[in-house]
């Protein structure tokens, strides 16, 4: 397989990423994101699941996860194209981001798109305070998005910053639909060109 086949099977594949996370900021989007239901009668437990499915508690840390596993495919299939694989291993797309703006640098939709949700000082205020509060940033996303505890057991993250944030989780959720969907064709299109041409050759 050569490394425009093998960029071409990346950006396929974090097509199945994107999707569900813009499937799911859809039904939040539509459910409103409300923290708490109320009303006169009893609330049984299925009317509460079925209500609150969508809202950022339930949903926003696997979202964050499935969408920056999104950027880190979307990276190295771009850079599958242009470096050695043995190069792009891990998973820090900050520093992914760095190389693909040296061998992407004309892509500037795409590039700002993506420091704006790498980079702690470009991002929604809702996302800066989730990682100022823990000290964190994009490029361990892997561990503090897919596991509550840091690698020792020892350190927890502390998520009340993205969850139960009612009207502002909402305003973040169309937020990042908006960018999504309005950076998605340049993404694509790129990739059409990596398919199309001899690109990683030069």
């Amino acid at each position: 397989m050569n490394p425009k086949e093998k960029s071409w099977k990346f950006l396929l594949f974090s097509e199945n990423y994107i999707n569900m996370v813009t499937n799911n900021l859809e039904k939040a989007i539509e459910t409103g994101n409300p923290s708490a239901l109320v009303s006169k009668n009893k609330i049984s437990v299925e009317t509460l699941i079925n209500k609150t499915k969508y809202c950022d508690y339930s949903i926003i840390i696997a979202l964050l996860f499935l969408f920056y596993h999104w950027i880190e495919l979307v990276l190295k299939g771009y850079l599958l194209a242009k470096v050695n694989e043995n190069e792009i291993t891990h998973h820090n797309i900050e520093r992914l981001l760095e190389e693909f703006k040296n061998y992407y640098p004309d892509e500037k939709e795409i590039i700002t798109f993506f420091e704006k949700y790498i980079q702690t000082n470009n991002m929604p205020l809702l996302l800066k305070k989730f990682f100022n509060k823990n000290n964190l940033t994009t490029g361990g996303f892997y561990a503090f998005f897919k596991y509550p505890l840091d690698r020792d057991f020892n350190i927890e993250y502390d998520y009340t910053d993205i969850t139960y944030t009612d009207e502002q989780g909402l305003i973040f959720f169309n937020e990042l639909l908006g960018d999504i969907n309005q950076n998605k064709k340049y993404i694509v299109n790129l990739g059409r060109d990596i398919k199309s041409l001899d690109i990683y050759n030069k």
